[in-house]
């Protein structure tokens, strides 16, 4: 499962910038399950090696408005605040891949500035099994594709990661965000 965050670039109409090779960008955070069991001292563990669960708590914000999500053309008005920062936890944003590609639904246009970070999202297997089971979305992937000549940049960075984050955020600050699961 992943977390797709798109933006758009700000200066470019939605129909063209899905023409335009740079015209979106989308951050990709791969979501890995936790079994969350109660140990004999009854405390909270997770079943891990991973780091640590992001706060559960905006998870549980966000998958209260599933249910309302009926077919790909349905418009939820979100009322709680919901932080990424809360969403990505403890994910290291210093280390991604990056590369030019495209949209995984069709038409597919090449239009995509991806950046996949490298550390998965640590969600609670019951929460992260909401998504399919309220929104009756299963089996819904792109399969691997071949590479076709792109070159994907890895990242080395001994940069801290909250400037990391600053410095991602203000090179994308030309796009506006929308938010795909």
């Amino acid at each position: 499962v992943q977390l797709h965050i798109v933006s758009k670039r700000k200066d470019l109409p939605l129909r063209v910038a899905k023409q335009t090779p740079n015209g979106l960008a989308i951050l990709g955070f791969f979501i890995e399950p936790t079994i969350t069991t109660k140990s004999s001292s009854q405390h909270w563990k997770t079943n891990s090696t991973s780091s640590p669960m992001p706060a559960t708590e905006a998870w549980k914000n966000l998958t209260k408005y599933l249910s309302a999500i009926k077919d790909i053309n349905s418009v939820v008005e979100v009322t709680e605040q919901i932080s990424i920062d809360d969403l990505l936890g403890d994910v290291d944003q210093t280390t991604y891949y990056r590369y030019n590609g495209s949209l995984t639904t069709p038409l597919c246009n090449e239009a995509v500035v991806w950046t996949v970070f490298k550390e998965p999202i640590q969600l609670d297997e019951d929460l992260m099994m909401m998504f399919p089971n309220q929104t009756g979305y299963r089996n819904v992937f792109r399969p691997p594709q071949p590479l076709n000549r792109r070159t994907v940049y890895v990242s080395k960075s001994t940069v801290p990661r909250s400037v990391k984050l600053f410095v991602l955020l203000a090179s994308l600050c030309a796009f506006s965000c929308h938010f795909h699961l």
